[in-house]
């Protein structure tokens, strides 16, 4: 649950004008509103600027700290799960052009405790469409294990530098081929010590 919606027509501003504010698509903002995908933190930011409002105001949490209702939504859903936990979204992963991830927690989304043994970790949302033949598309939340060893032919998020990316990996000598699945994108052949093996995507999922 959030007040983007009526903090918006409050001020009398329109999905198409918020979007170009925050520098995403009117889709975005309206998936926002909709809850069908979480706020990013970056965004999230620029709307407590926006409105002049706490993140607590905006997502509805209340002063005693009570989780905010999109969070308690969820927590609900593992009913039908068995033993769940409830593994954190920490940032965004880009899969076309490379962008900074924003490595703090913006939500925390059910998943069987059965899925997530044996290791660490997190959840990141995709943007872009680099990486659509794998079925991985824009707004789609990665479940990555943290630190896993690196596999041939296997989906990573990487670091580069300051960027962060999700391509499929490929040893070549001692190099490593980030390989997209989206033809109009272009492998990049990296030296394998400037590269670092942030995890594993183990597991796709769209958000509703």
């Amino acid at each position: 649950m959030n007040r983007l919606r009526e903090l918006r027509q409050s001020k009398g501003i329109t999905q198409d004008e918020l979007g170009r504010m925050l520098g995403v698509q009117k889709a975005a903002v309206s998936k926002y509103e909709n809850e069908r995908i979480g706020i990013p933190s970056g965004v999230l930011s620029r709307l407590m600027d926006i409105f002049n409002v706490s993140a607590d105001y905006l997502l509805c949490r209340d002063k005693s700290g009570a989780l905010p209702g999109i969070m308690r939504d969820r927590i609900l859903e593992t009913a039908g799960m068995g033993e769940a936990v409830m593994i954190p979204m920490v940032g965004m992963v880009h899969a076309g052009k490379p962008m900074l991830a924003e490595e703090n927690i913006t939500d925390y989304i059910p998943v069987a405790s059965g899925e997530v043994s044996n290791g660490d970790y997190f959840f990141m949302e995709v943007v872009g469409d680099c990486m659509t033949g794998d079925f991985i598309a824009e707004g789609a939340s990665v479940l990555v294990k943290r630190g896993d060893a690196l596999r041939d032919g296997q989906i990573y998020v990487v670091r580069l530098g300051d960027e962060v990316l999700l391509r499929r990996v490929k040893r070549i000598k001692k190099s490593v081929a980030l390989i997209p699945s989206n033809p109009a994108y272009d492998p990049l052949i990296v030296t394998e010590g400037d590269l670092e093996i942030i995890g594993r995507v183990v597991e796709s999922r769209m958000r509703h």
